[in-house]
């Protein structure tokens, strides 16, 4: 038999077309929207209320990208980014700011620590948080 994929290769293969995206929010109305948006986009959602779930999930799972907000309880968005970035795996991913904080220093702080963009939610509706995600994941990929 000379196939070119055995069935677990296809099957690592079906599992890798899903992108894990970590959505770190604490507003329970959005963090519905966009679980369910992003779901129906062909993601796998890992969600996370506040900076220390966010650091304990990007611990121990495979991460593709994460949309983070910066006002968070517990550990703000860019105190969880600078600890993120400590670690290799941390370094690696693709991050994007999606928040109310329009604060310029908030901002650079967040820019500074990698994040691909910093978006002010009022200013964008959900289809283009998808399409600014996608965009950095196909070009990751």
């Amino acid at each position: 038999m000379d196939s070119a994929l055995q069935p677990s290769d296809a099957k690592d293969e079906m599992l890798n077309n899903e992108p894990v995206i970590l959505i770190v929010e604490d507003d329970p109305v959005l963090l519905k929207m966009y679980t369910e948006k992003f779901g129906f986009e062909g993601f796998k959602v890992l969600i996370a209320k506040n900076g220390e779930e966010a650091l304990d999930i990007s611990d121990k799972e495979i991460i593709d990208i994460i949309l983070l907000d910066i006002m968070l309880p517990k550990m703000s968005g860019t105190d969880y980014l600078e600890k993120l970035r400590q670690n290799t795996k941390g370094r690696e991913i693709p991050v994007i700011a999606l928040t109310n904080l329009a604060e310029d220093t908030e901002r650079k702080r967040a820019l500074g620590l990698g994040v691909k963009e910093y978006m002010v939610k009022a200013m964008r509706t959900p289809e283009q948080v998808v399409q600014t995600v996608k965009k950095y994941l196909t070009s990751e990929f």
